[in-house]
Protein backbone atom coordinates (compact mmCIF):
# COMPACT_ATOMS: atom_id res chain seq x y z
CA UNK A 1 0.00 0.00 0.00
CA UNK A 2 1.08 3.43 -0.91
CA UNK A 3 1.89 6.18 1.61
CA UNK A 4 0.45 9.48 1.74
CA UNK A 5 0.87 12.57 3.90
CA UNK A 6 -1.60 15.66 3.75
CA UNK A 7 -0.73 19.09 3.77
CA UNK A 8 -3.06 22.59 5.01
CA UNK A 9 -2.69 25.06 7.51
CA UNK A 10 -6.31 24.13 8.02
CA UNK A 11 -7.10 21.26 10.38
CA UNK A 12 -11.01 20.88 9.40
CA UNK A 13 -9.89 20.93 5.20
CA UNK A 14 -7.15 18.14 6.43
CA UNK A 15 -10.00 16.08 8.65
CA UNK A 16 -12.17 16.61 5.24
CA UNK A 17 -9.91 15.13 2.89
CA UNK A 18 -9.62 12.39 5.14
CA UNK A 19 -13.15 11.52 5.64
CA UNK A 20 -13.84 12.28 1.86
CA UNK A 21 -11.55 9.70 -0.01
CA UNK A 22 -11.63 6.07 0.69
CA UNK A 23 -7.91 5.45 0.77
CA UNK A 24 -6.86 2.18 1.65
CA UNK A 25 -9.61 1.35 -1.24
CA UNK A 26 -7.48 3.30 -4.17
CA UNK A 27 -4.47 1.50 -2.42
CA UNK A 28 -3.23 4.33 0.18
CA UNK A 29 -2.86 4.80 3.71
CA UNK A 30 -2.45 8.23 5.10
CA UNK A 31 0.54 8.13 7.38
CA UNK A 32 0.88 11.56 8.52
CA UNK A 33 -0.70 15.18 8.39
CA UNK A 34 1.31 18.99 8.49
CA UNK A 35 0.31 22.09 8.77
CA UNK A 36 2.76 24.37 7.03
CA UNK A 37 5.52 23.60 4.66
CA UNK A 38 8.67 23.21 6.73
CA UNK A 39 6.58 20.95 9.35
CA UNK A 40 5.89 18.72 5.98
CA UNK A 41 9.32 18.86 4.62
CA UNK A 42 10.39 17.43 7.71
CA UNK A 43 7.95 14.66 7.80
CA UNK A 44 8.48 13.69 4.04
CA UNK A 45 12.50 13.46 5.32
CA UNK A 46 11.03 10.76 7.82
CA UNK A 47 8.71 9.05 5.89
CA UNK A 48 9.74 9.47 2.53
CA UNK A 49 5.79 9.36 1.24
CA UNK A 50 4.62 8.01 -1.87
CA UNK A 51 2.24 10.89 -2.97
CA UNK A 52 1.82 14.28 -1.00
CA UNK A 53 -1.52 16.44 -1.35
CA UNK A 54 -0.98 19.84 -0.61
CA UNK A 55 -2.43 23.22 -0.28
CA UNK A 56 -0.68 26.20 -2.49
CA UNK A 57 -1.27 28.52 0.48
CA UNK A 58 0.70 28.48 3.83
CA UNK A 59 2.37 30.33 6.58
CA UNK A 60 6.35 29.82 6.42
CA UNK A 61 7.09 27.43 3.52
CA UNK A 62 3.95 27.58 0.59
CA UNK A 63 3.35 24.04 -1.31
CA UNK A 64 5.18 25.04 -4.23
CA UNK A 65 8.90 26.02 -2.11
CA UNK A 66 8.27 22.71 -0.42
CA UNK A 67 8.05 21.19 -3.40
CA UNK A 68 11.02 22.87 -4.82
CA UNK A 69 13.04 21.75 -1.32
CA UNK A 70 12.43 18.58 -1.97
CA UNK A 71 13.18 18.03 -5.16
CA UNK A 72 16.70 20.09 -4.35
CA UNK A 73 16.94 17.33 -2.03
CA UNK A 74 17.50 15.04 -4.56
CA UNK A 75 14.33 13.58 -3.62
CA UNK A 76 12.10 12.83 -7.41
CA UNK A 77 10.16 9.85 -6.08
CA UNK A 78 7.65 11.23 -4.03
CA UNK A 79 4.41 12.52 -6.39
CA UNK A 80 2.35 16.22 -5.55
CA UNK A 81 -0.77 17.08 -5.45
CA UNK A 82 -1.28 21.18 -5.69
CA UNK A 83 -4.92 21.72 -3.97
CA UNK A 84 -5.65 25.54 -4.52
CA UNK A 85 -8.75 28.01 -3.45
CA UNK A 86 -9.12 28.98 -7.06
CA UNK A 87 -7.23 29.72 -10.54
CA UNK A 88 -3.89 30.30 -9.08
CA UNK A 89 -2.75 30.27 -12.33
CA UNK A 90 0.32 32.03 -12.21
CA UNK A 91 2.13 29.10 -10.28
CA UNK A 92 0.76 26.91 -13.30
CA UNK A 93 4.18 26.69 -15.65
CA UNK A 94 6.65 26.77 -12.31
CA UNK A 95 4.42 23.32 -11.07
CA UNK A 96 4.75 21.59 -14.09
CA UNK A 97 8.48 22.21 -13.91
CA UNK A 98 8.98 20.38 -10.46
CA UNK A 99 6.85 17.58 -11.80
CA UNK A 100 3.52 17.99 -10.17
CA UNK A 101 1.15 15.01 -10.98
CA UNK A 102 -2.06 17.14 -10.65
CA UNK A 103 -3.59 20.30 -9.94
CA UNK A 104 -7.02 20.83 -8.15
CA UNK A 105 -9.19 23.67 -7.42
CA UNK A 106 -10.79 23.92 -3.99
CA UNK A 107 -13.84 23.06 -3.65
CA UNK A 108 -12.08 19.39 -3.98
CA UNK A 109 -14.59 17.17 -6.12
CA UNK A 110 -13.90 13.78 -4.79
CA UNK A 111 -13.95 11.62 -8.14
CA UNK A 112 -11.30 14.55 -9.25
CA UNK A 113 -8.94 13.33 -6.55
CA UNK A 114 -9.78 9.80 -6.72
CA UNK A 115 -8.84 9.81 -10.11
CA UNK A 116 -5.77 11.43 -9.28
CA UNK A 117 -4.28 8.90 -6.83
CA UNK A 118 -5.07 6.46 -9.35
CA UNK A 119 -2.72 7.85 -11.63
CA UNK A 120 -0.11 8.07 -9.23
CA UNK A 121 -0.87 4.25 -8.18
CA UNK A 122 -0.02 3.54 -11.90
CA UNK A 123 -3.90 2.31 -12.70
CA UNK A 124 -3.99 4.74 -15.30
CA UNK A 125 -0.42 7.29 -15.50
CA UNK A 126 -0.81 10.19 -17.59
CA UNK A 127 1.15 11.79 -20.66
CA UNK A 128 3.32 14.05 -19.88
CA UNK A 129 1.86 16.49 -22.60
CA UNK A 130 -2.02 15.90 -20.53
CA UNK A 131 -0.42 17.38 -17.23
CA UNK A 132 0.98 20.20 -18.96
CA UNK A 133 -2.10 21.18 -20.73
CA UNK A 134 -3.59 20.81 -17.45
CA UNK A 135 -1.75 23.14 -15.88
CA UNK A 136 -0.60 25.89 -18.76
CA UNK A 137 -4.22 25.79 -20.21
CA UNK A 138 -5.38 28.83 -18.05
CA UNK A 139 -2.17 31.01 -18.28
CA UNK A 140 -2.50 29.98 -21.84
CA UNK A 141 -5.73 31.60 -22.09
CA UNK A 142 -4.90 34.77 -19.79
CA UNK A 143 -2.57 35.55 -21.96
CA UNK A 144 -4.51 35.74 -25.19
CA UNK A 145 -7.52 37.72 -23.59
CA UNK A 146 -5.43 40.05 -21.90
CA UNK A 147 -1.90 40.29 -23.54
CA UNK A 148 -0.60 41.21 -26.85
CA UNK A 149 -0.10 37.72 -28.66
CA UNK A 150 2.51 37.84 -31.64
CA UNK A 151 1.58 35.44 -34.80
CA UNK A 152 3.82 32.53 -33.51
CA UNK A 153 2.21 32.47 -29.84
CA UNK A 154 -1.19 32.49 -31.46
CA UNK A 155 0.15 29.29 -33.12
CA UNK A 156 1.16 27.45 -30.12
CA UNK A 157 -2.82 29.36 -28.09
CA UNK A 158 -3.99 27.32 -31.04
CA UNK A 159 -2.43 24.08 -30.67
CA UNK A 160 -2.60 24.11 -26.50
CA UNK A 161 -6.19 25.15 -26.55
CA UNK A 162 -7.39 23.32 -29.52
CA UNK A 163 -9.00 26.82 -30.97
CA UNK A 164 -9.20 27.80 -34.54
CA UNK A 165 -7.48 30.90 -35.76
CA UNK A 166 -10.00 32.15 -38.38
CA UNK A 167 -12.87 31.40 -36.55
CA UNK A 168 -15.55 34.27 -35.61
CA UNK A 169 -15.99 34.49 -31.78
CA UNK A 170 -16.82 36.61 -28.99
CA UNK A 171 -15.51 36.61 -25.08
CA UNK A 172 -18.44 36.81 -22.60
CA UNK A 173 -17.74 37.49 -18.80
CA UNK A 174 -19.62 36.16 -16.08
CA UNK A 175 -20.02 38.18 -12.89
CA UNK A 176 -20.72 37.51 -9.61
CA UNK A 177 -22.20 40.40 -7.30
CA UNK A 178 -23.28 40.40 -4.12
CA UNK A 179 -21.38 37.43 -3.14
CA UNK A 180 -21.42 36.72 0.92
CA UNK A 181 -17.49 37.57 1.11
CA UNK A 182 -17.69 37.34 5.11
CA UNK A 183 -18.20 34.28 4.67
CA UNK A 184 -15.34 31.37 3.67
CA UNK A 185 -13.76 31.95 0.69
CA UNK A 186 -14.07 28.53 0.24
CA UNK A 187 -18.32 28.92 -0.23
CA UNK A 188 -17.81 31.32 -2.78
CA UNK A 189 -15.17 29.39 -4.63
CA UNK A 190 -17.81 26.75 -5.34
CA UNK A 191 -20.45 29.66 -6.51
CA UNK A 192 -17.88 30.24 -8.94
CA UNK A 193 -17.24 26.12 -9.48
CA UNK A 194 -21.08 25.79 -10.18
CA UNK A 195 -20.93 29.21 -12.48
CA UNK A 196 -18.07 26.87 -14.75
CA UNK A 197 -19.93 23.62 -14.59
CA UNK A 198 -23.75 25.62 -15.86
CA UNK A 199 -21.08 26.94 -18.77
CA UNK A 200 -19.83 23.72 -19.71
CA UNK A 201 -23.30 22.50 -19.80
CA UNK A 202 -25.03 25.25 -21.94
CA UNK A 203 -22.05 26.65 -23.77
CA UNK A 204 -20.59 23.49 -25.01
CA UNK A 205 -22.78 24.03 -28.38
CA UNK A 206 -21.15 27.43 -29.23
CA UNK A 207 -18.12 26.52 -27.74
CA UNK A 208 -16.67 24.87 -30.70
CA UNK A 209 -15.92 21.67 -27.78
CA UNK A 210 -13.96 24.38 -25.87
CA UNK A 211 -16.26 25.50 -23.33
CA UNK A 212 -13.26 23.88 -20.54
CA UNK A 213 -11.33 27.45 -21.29
CA UNK A 214 -12.05 29.68 -18.32
CA UNK A 215 -10.27 32.55 -16.91
CA UNK A 216 -10.82 32.92 -13.47
CA UNK A 217 -9.63 36.81 -12.88
CA UNK A 218 -10.99 35.91 -9.32
CA UNK A 219 -13.46 34.89 -6.97
CA UNK A 220 -16.33 36.85 -8.65
CA UNK A 221 -14.89 36.78 -12.45
CA UNK A 222 -14.95 34.60 -15.10
CA UNK A 223 -14.69 34.82 -18.95
CA UNK A 224 -15.00 32.47 -21.99
CA UNK A 225 -15.35 32.45 -25.68
CA UNK A 226 -18.42 31.44 -27.75
CA UNK A 227 -17.25 30.46 -31.16
CA UNK A 228 -20.75 31.19 -32.74
CA UNK A 229 -22.12 34.21 -34.32
CA UNK A 230 -25.33 34.39 -31.93
CA UNK A 231 -27.42 37.32 -32.77
CA UNK A 232 -27.88 39.58 -29.37
CA UNK A 233 -31.31 38.23 -28.85
CA UNK A 234 -29.94 34.71 -29.44
CA UNK A 235 -27.21 36.06 -26.65
CA UNK A 236 -29.28 36.97 -24.72
CA UNK A 237 -31.62 33.99 -24.27
CA UNK A 238 -27.88 31.90 -23.84
CA UNK A 239 -26.64 34.33 -20.56
CA UNK A 240 -30.34 33.77 -19.32
CA UNK A 241 -30.17 30.05 -19.37
CA UNK A 242 -27.16 30.12 -18.01
CA UNK A 243 -28.11 32.15 -15.16
CA UNK A 244 -31.45 30.19 -14.53
CA UNK A 245 -29.22 27.15 -14.58
CA UNK A 246 -26.29 28.53 -11.81
CA UNK A 247 -28.21 31.36 -10.70
CA UNK A 248 -29.78 29.19 -7.57
CA UNK A 249 -26.89 27.12 -6.26
CA UNK A 250 -24.36 30.43 -5.52
CA UNK A 251 -24.67 32.85 -2.96
CA UNK A 252 -24.78 35.96 -4.69
CA UNK A 253 -26.71 37.70 -8.42
CA UNK A 254 -25.44 36.53 -11.81
CA UNK A 255 -24.87 39.11 -14.36
CA UNK A 256 -23.52 38.32 -18.09
CA UNK A 257 -21.81 40.48 -20.36
CA UNK A 258 -20.93 39.57 -24.14
CA UNK A 259 -18.50 41.29 -25.72
CA UNK A 260 -18.51 42.33 -29.25
CA UNK A 261 -18.17 39.11 -32.05
CA UNK A 262 -14.47 39.68 -33.63
CA UNK A 263 -13.38 37.38 -36.75
CA UNK A 264 -10.16 36.03 -35.76
CA UNK A 265 -8.60 34.60 -32.45
CA UNK A 266 -5.97 37.30 -32.84
CA UNK A 267 -8.54 40.23 -32.00
CA UNK A 268 -10.13 38.09 -28.59
CA UNK A 269 -8.50 40.78 -26.68
CA UNK A 270 -11.07 43.27 -28.53
CA UNK A 271 -13.59 41.29 -27.63
CA UNK A 272 -12.73 40.79 -24.08
CA UNK A 273 -12.15 44.63 -23.51
CA UNK A 274 -15.65 45.45 -25.33
CA UNK A 275 -17.27 42.68 -22.71
CA UNK A 276 -15.20 44.20 -19.71
CA UNK A 277 -16.63 47.88 -20.60
CA UNK A 278 -20.38 46.71 -20.20
CA UNK A 279 -20.08 46.78 -16.72
CA UNK A 280 -19.90 50.56 -17.11
CA UNK A 281 -23.57 50.02 -17.65
CA UNK A 282 -24.40 47.58 -14.68
CA UNK A 283 -26.31 50.43 -12.69
CA UNK A 284 -27.58 52.24 -15.57
CA UNK A 285 -29.64 49.10 -17.44
CA UNK A 286 -30.68 46.94 -15.07
CA UNK A 287 -30.49 43.94 -16.91
CA UNK A 288 -29.20 40.72 -16.30
CA UNK A 289 -27.70 39.82 -19.79
CA UNK A 290 -25.81 43.15 -21.22
CA UNK A 291 -25.03 42.41 -25.19
CA UNK A 292 -22.33 44.99 -26.66
CA UNK A 293 -24.49 45.47 -30.01
CA UNK A 294 -27.72 46.51 -27.77
CA UNK A 295 -25.57 48.97 -26.11
CA UNK A 296 -22.70 50.37 -28.75
CA UNK A 297 -23.50 54.35 -28.70
CA UNK A 298 -25.35 54.70 -25.77
CA UNK A 299 -23.94 56.88 -22.57
CA UNK A 300 -23.55 56.50 -18.88
CA UNK A 301 -23.83 59.80 -16.73
CA UNK A 302 -20.43 61.01 -14.69
CA UNK A 303 -22.18 63.42 -12.48
CA UNK A 304 -22.25 64.18 -8.90
CA UNK A 305 -24.89 63.66 -6.35
CA UNK A 306 -27.31 66.31 -5.92
CA UNK A 307 -26.65 68.27 -2.95
CA UNK A 308 -30.12 68.97 -1.74
CA UNK A 309 -30.14 64.91 -1.67
CA UNK A 310 -26.92 64.86 0.87
CA UNK A 311 -28.66 67.53 2.56
CA UNK A 312 -31.93 65.59 2.93
CA UNK A 313 -30.34 62.96 4.17
CA UNK A 314 -28.34 63.88 6.62
CA UNK A 315 -30.49 66.19 8.48
CA UNK A 316 -32.76 62.48 8.74
CA UNK A 317 -30.12 60.88 9.97
CA UNK A 318 -29.13 63.56 12.82
CA UNK A 319 -32.86 63.32 13.66
CA UNK A 320 -32.96 59.59 13.56
CA UNK A 321 -36.24 59.74 11.38
CA UNK A 322 -35.32 56.24 9.61
CA UNK A 323 -38.27 56.30 7.88
CA UNK A 324 -37.33 59.80 5.89
CA UNK A 325 -33.69 58.19 5.80
CA UNK A 326 -35.49 55.13 3.91
CA UNK A 327 -37.22 57.45 1.47
CA UNK A 328 -34.76 59.93 0.45
CA UNK A 329 -32.33 56.76 -0.18
CA UNK A 330 -35.25 55.44 -2.34
CA UNK A 331 -35.06 58.64 -4.68
CA UNK A 332 -30.76 58.71 -4.56
CA UNK A 333 -31.12 55.41 -6.08
CA UNK A 334 -34.06 56.08 -8.42
CA UNK A 335 -31.67 58.80 -9.60
CA UNK A 336 -28.48 56.44 -9.99
CA UNK A 337 -31.07 54.35 -12.10
CA UNK A 338 -33.36 56.96 -14.12
CA UNK A 339 -30.36 59.52 -15.08
CA UNK A 340 -27.76 56.05 -15.92
CA UNK A 341 -25.04 57.07 -13.50
CA UNK A 342 -21.75 55.15 -14.15
CA UNK A 343 -20.53 52.60 -11.75
CA UNK A 344 -17.70 55.55 -10.99
CA UNK A 345 -20.29 58.11 -9.93
CA UNK A 346 -22.66 55.83 -7.83
CA UNK A 347 -19.23 54.77 -5.66
CA UNK A 348 -18.69 58.57 -5.34
CA UNK A 349 -21.97 59.43 -4.49
CA UNK A 350 -21.95 57.17 -1.91
CA UNK A 351 -18.24 58.03 -0.68
CA UNK A 352 -19.95 61.71 -0.37
CA UNK A 353 -22.53 60.51 1.93
CA UNK A 354 -19.86 58.48 4.10
CA UNK A 355 -17.49 61.61 4.09
CA UNK A 356 -20.31 63.35 5.70
CA UNK A 357 -21.43 60.86 8.03
CA UNK A 358 -18.06 60.69 8.68
CA UNK A 359 -18.04 64.59 9.73
CA UNK A 360 -21.11 64.60 11.91
CA UNK A 361 -19.19 61.66 14.05
CA UNK A 362 -16.60 63.36 14.37
CA UNK A 363 -17.07 66.48 15.43
CA UNK A 364 -19.74 64.99 17.99
CA UNK A 365 -16.08 63.37 19.37
CA UNK A 366 -17.07 60.20 17.60
CA UNK A 367 -14.86 57.43 15.64
CA UNK A 368 -16.53 56.00 12.53
CA UNK A 369 -14.56 52.60 13.14
CA UNK A 370 -17.59 52.15 15.99
CA UNK A 371 -20.06 51.50 13.04
CA UNK A 372 -19.39 47.90 12.13
CA UNK A 373 -21.25 48.27 8.95
CA UNK A 374 -18.98 50.82 7.25
CA UNK A 375 -16.04 48.33 6.36
CA UNK A 376 -18.55 46.43 4.16
CA UNK A 377 -19.73 49.38 2.62
CA UNK A 378 -16.56 50.25 1.67
CA UNK A 379 -15.60 47.20 0.11
CA UNK A 380 -18.18 47.66 -2.15
CA UNK A 381 -15.60 49.98 -4.31
CA UNK A 382 -13.86 46.73 -5.21
CA UNK A 383 -16.38 43.73 -4.75
CA UNK A 384 -19.16 43.67 -7.09
CA UNK A 385 -22.53 44.68 -6.31
CA UNK A 386 -25.69 45.29 -8.03
CA UNK A 387 -27.63 48.39 -7.30
CA UNK A 388 -29.88 46.83 -5.04
CA UNK A 389 -26.74 44.93 -2.61
CA UNK A 390 -25.45 48.65 -2.72
CA UNK A 391 -28.68 50.16 -1.30
CA UNK A 392 -28.75 47.56 1.57
CA UNK A 393 -25.48 47.46 2.66
CA UNK A 394 -25.77 51.71 2.57
CA UNK A 395 -29.37 51.99 4.36
CA UNK A 396 -27.61 49.20 7.44
CA UNK A 397 -24.97 51.97 7.26
CA UNK A 398 -27.37 54.66 7.84
CA UNK A 399 -29.25 52.91 10.52
CA UNK A 400 -26.29 51.86 12.32
CA UNK A 401 -25.27 55.54 12.16
CA UNK A 402 -28.15 57.13 13.34
CA UNK A 403 -28.38 54.81 16.49
CA UNK A 404 -24.69 56.02 17.58
CA UNK A 405 -25.17 59.46 16.44
CA UNK A 406 -27.83 59.51 18.65
CA UNK A 407 -25.90 57.77 21.44
CA UNK A 408 -22.97 60.45 20.98
CA UNK A 409 -26.07 63.29 21.50
CA UNK A 410 -27.06 61.83 24.87
CA UNK A 411 -23.42 61.18 26.17
CA UNK A 412 -23.01 64.77 25.64
CA UNK A 413 -26.04 66.37 27.19
CA UNK A 414 -25.34 64.19 30.25
CA UNK A 415 -21.83 65.73 30.10
CA UNK A 416 -23.61 69.04 29.63
CA UNK A 417 -25.91 68.73 32.54
CA UNK A 418 -22.92 67.17 34.84
CA UNK A 419 -20.70 70.57 34.04
CA UNK A 420 -23.87 72.66 35.25
CA UNK A 421 -23.94 70.77 38.46
CA UNK A 422 -20.37 71.28 38.96
CA UNK A 423 -20.87 74.99 38.18
CA UNK A 424 -24.05 75.56 40.46
CA UNK A 425 -21.97 73.70 43.21
CA UNK A 426 -19.54 76.13 42.61
CA UNK A 427 -21.42 79.34 42.26
CA UNK A 428 -24.12 78.86 45.01
CA UNK A 429 -23.50 81.71 46.80
CA UNK A 430 -23.72 83.85 43.50
CA UNK A 431 -26.80 85.52 41.97
CA UNK A 432 -27.96 82.25 40.27
CA UNK A 433 -31.22 81.05 38.59
CA UNK A 434 -32.50 78.65 35.56
CA UNK A 435 -32.69 81.59 33.64
CA UNK A 436 -28.94 82.70 33.95
CA UNK A 437 -27.52 79.12 33.75
CA UNK A 438 -29.44 78.40 30.83
CA UNK A 439 -27.90 81.46 29.08
CA UNK A 440 -24.43 80.69 30.16
CA UNK A 441 -24.89 76.79 29.13
CA UNK A 442 -26.74 77.98 25.34
CA UNK A 443 -29.91 75.73 26.68
CA UNK A 444 -33.62 75.92 26.98
CA UNK A 445 -34.45 77.13 30.35
CA UNK A 446 -37.07 74.65 30.28
CA UNK A 447 -35.36 72.19 28.50
CA UNK A 448 -32.81 72.37 31.33
CA UNK A 449 -35.18 72.09 34.14
CA UNK A 450 -36.28 68.91 33.09
CA UNK A 451 -32.96 67.34 32.39
CA UNK A 452 -32.06 68.47 35.32
CA UNK A 453 -34.64 66.65 37.07
CA UNK A 454 -34.77 63.97 35.14
CA UNK A 455 -30.49 63.49 35.81
CA UNK A 456 -30.65 64.19 39.43
CA UNK A 457 -34.03 63.88 40.59
CA UNK A 458 -34.68 66.74 41.90
CA UNK A 459 -35.87 70.55 40.38
CA UNK A 460 -33.34 73.00 39.90
CA UNK A 461 -34.42 75.18 41.85
CA UNK A 462 -34.96 72.19 45.60
CA UNK A 463 -31.63 71.36 44.85
CA UNK A 464 -30.13 75.11 44.68
CA UNK A 465 -31.70 75.78 47.98
CA UNK A 466 -30.92 72.53 49.79
CA UNK A 467 -26.69 73.25 48.89
CA UNK A 468 -27.60 76.80 50.18
CA UNK A 469 -29.04 75.43 53.69
CA UNK A 470 -26.43 72.98 53.77
CA UNK A 471 -23.88 75.17 53.85
CA UNK A 472 -25.68 77.87 56.29
CA UNK A 473 -26.09 75.22 58.62
CA UNK A 474 -22.12 74.45 58.43
CA UNK A 475 -21.52 78.25 58.22
CA UNK A 476 -23.34 78.34 61.79
CA UNK A 477 -22.84 75.25 63.72
CA UNK A 478 -18.56 76.30 62.99
CA UNK A 479 -18.84 80.27 62.71
CA UNK A 480 -19.56 83.05 64.53
CA UNK A 481 -20.83 85.25 61.84
CA UNK A 482 -24.11 86.77 61.76
CA UNK A 483 -27.07 85.46 60.58
CA UNK A 484 -27.28 88.22 57.66
CA UNK A 485 -23.93 87.84 57.04
CA UNK A 486 -24.09 83.97 56.15
CA UNK A 487 -27.59 84.99 54.41
CA UNK A 488 -25.80 87.03 52.06
CA UNK A 489 -22.92 84.39 51.56
CA UNK A 490 -24.63 81.45 50.17
CA UNK A 491 -26.88 83.69 47.93
CA UNK A 492 -30.15 84.81 49.49
CA UNK A 493 -29.70 89.05 49.05
CA UNK A 494 -32.66 89.36 50.99
CA UNK A 495 -32.14 88.02 55.29
CA UNK A 496 -35.67 87.78 56.06
CA UNK A 497 -36.49 85.89 53.27
CA UNK A 498 -33.36 83.27 53.98
CA UNK A 499 -34.72 83.22 57.57
CA UNK A 500 -38.35 81.76 55.69
CA UNK A 501 -36.56 79.63 53.98
CA UNK A 502 -34.63 78.16 56.30
CA UNK A 503 -37.46 77.68 58.69
CA UNK A 504 -39.40 75.86 55.61
CA UNK A 505 -36.22 73.05 55.24
CA UNK A 506 -34.91 72.86 58.66
CA UNK A 507 -37.79 72.98 60.76
CA UNK A 508 -36.63 75.96 62.82
CA UNK A 509 -35.02 79.54 62.38
CA UNK A 510 -31.23 80.04 61.82
CA UNK A 511 -30.79 81.09 65.17
CA UNK A 512 -32.83 78.37 66.54
CA UNK A 513 -30.87 75.71 65.08
CA UNK A 514 -27.68 77.32 66.60
CA UNK A 515 -29.07 78.15 70.21
CA UNK A 516 -29.79 74.01 69.94
CA UNK A 517 -26.41 73.08 69.37
CA UNK A 518 -24.92 75.44 71.97
CA UNK A 519 -26.82 74.27 74.66
CA UNK A 520 -25.40 70.76 73.91
CA UNK A 521 -21.81 72.27 74.80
Amino acid sequence: MKRAILVDDEVFARKGLLGLIPWAKLGFEVVGEAEDGEDAYALIETVRPDVVVTDIRMPALDGLELIRKVRESGNDKTKFIIISGYGDFKYAQQAVRYDVSDYLLKPIDENELAAALLKIAGASEPGRAEAEYRFIQASVFDRLLTGRPDEGYLSEVSRILSLPLNTSLRCVTVEINDAAFDSKEAQVTEGLERVKQALMEEGAAYSNGNAQCFLAKSLTELHFLLFDELDAGEIRRFGERLILAAGPHIDGVLRVYAGAIVPTLERARESYASASALTSYKYAFDRSVLVHEELAGQCVAYKELEAALLTELLERLEERDEAGMAKTTDRMFDAFREQRYSPESVQASISRCIHGVSGIIQNMQGAESAVISLPRLLRTRREPRTLNGIKGLFLEFLRESAVYISGLRSAMTKGDIGKVKQYIDSHFGENINLKSISKRFYLNPVYLGQLFKKTYGVYFNEYLLQIRIAEAKRQLRQTDRKVYEIAASVGFGNSDYFVCQFEKVVGRTPTEYKNAILAKA
